[in-house]
């Protein structure tokens, strides 16, 4: 084995152990940094229900539900991200720019907008991600099943939802407008033991059956025609993929509002550092997304004195400078 194939193998062994190291140092570091910071120990103390009530409390109900809602929202966007650009065979592909998060985005604000309970939003926003997928599956039932057509019709149902939630706010109550805004910004505040399990029960049924089509996936990323002689089911696999990466990005939108950037980058991430589509490589994704997201988060609330960023403006600052990046790189190719 040469010396530069060595360096990579050892590279795309280290990177999820280096991954999960930073993940752990920056859910510890949310658990005790804050208004009142906590000593490391006595914070994973009260993190376990031990030392006195006071940080008990800070830890357990302030600060742990944030941190599992980033990690876990983080990890469902970076795995929805792969699978949807390992589908679709573009870079560019994401459920941000192909109509899920919008559509996600648009039920959760209409649901604002109609008064509904705070309690009601994670269901209105998992039910306009499928909503926007049937959307897409409707539009492209007819055809081949061809990657370029599922790109196109996507972009317009981005465009239609957004465009839809643009004029819900613009007719919401101004008595509900903050709570618009501060979803739409992709706010992780005041996140409670609902969201976890929102969350976490999207993640335990859906990477299951992500990592159960990887093969499918990499047999179908090698082209309509080798797959087929392969004798996997191409649309049937396109139409299942879309699916549940619809349904990783509506689980994750549903407890923190919108995310830019997490679902588009953690695939580039992910694969500079473990290599094209595998059970490893989507690993990676998914450690990349929740990096990505804590950190974001942890930034938004101490960049500026005297206010908290919300993750999502993290993000998408983080994010515009990147794409613009991809689509020069990609264009040169």
């Amino acid at each position: 084995m040469s010396a530069p194939a060595a360096a990579r193998r050892r590279a795309r062994v280290a990177a999820p152990a280096v991954l999960a190291v930073a993940i752990a140092a920056l859910v510890v570091f949310g658990l005790v940094d804050g208004s009142k910071p906590i000593p490391v120990l006595d914070a994973l103390r009260a993190a376990i229900g031990l030392g006195d009530s006071g940080s008990a409390f800070i830890v357990q109900e302030l600060r742990m539900p944030r941190v599992v809602v980033a990690a876990l929202a983080g990890a469902c966007l970076g795995g929805a991200g792969a699978l949807m650009q390992g589908l679709m065979r573009n870079p560019l592909a994401s459920p941000d720019i192909l109509g899920v998060t919008g559509g996600a985005a648009l039920a959760a604000v209409a649901a604002i907008g109609a008064g509904l309970p705070p309690a009601s939003l994670p269901l209105a926003a998992g039910v306009g991600a499928a909503a926007a997928v049937t959307v897409i599956q409707l539009l492209t039932r007819h055809t081949s099943g061809s990657s370029t057509r599922l790109v196109l019709v996507g972009i317009g149902v981005h465009a239609i939802a957004g465009a839809a939630t643009t004029l819900v706010v613009a007719r919401i109550d101004p008595r509900r407008l903050g709570a618009a805004e501060v979803w739409l910004s992709g706010s992780l505040h005041a996140r409670d033991s609902l969201h976890v399990a929102i969350v976490a029960l999207g993640a335990i049924l859906l990477l299951p059956v992500a990592f159960g089509m990887l093969r499918a996936l990499a047999v179908v990323e090698l082209g309509d025609d080798i797959a087929i002689g392969a004798g996997v089911p191409v649309r049937r696999t396109r139409a299942a993929v879309l699916l549940v990466s619809a349904l990783l990005a509506g689980v994750a939108v549903a407890v923190t509002g919108p995310l830019g950037f997490v679902a588009l980058g953690a695939p580039h991430i992910a694969r500079r550092l473990a290599g094209p589509m595998s059970a490893a490589t989507f690993s990676v994704s998914l450690l990349v997304g929740a990096a990505l997201v804590l950190g974001a988060d942890a930034l938004g609330q101490r960049l500026l004195e005297d206010a908290d960023l919300p993750a999502g403006v993290i993000t998408a600052a983080l994010g515009a400078p990147y794409l613009l990046w991809l689509l020069h790189r990609t264009g040169r190719r």
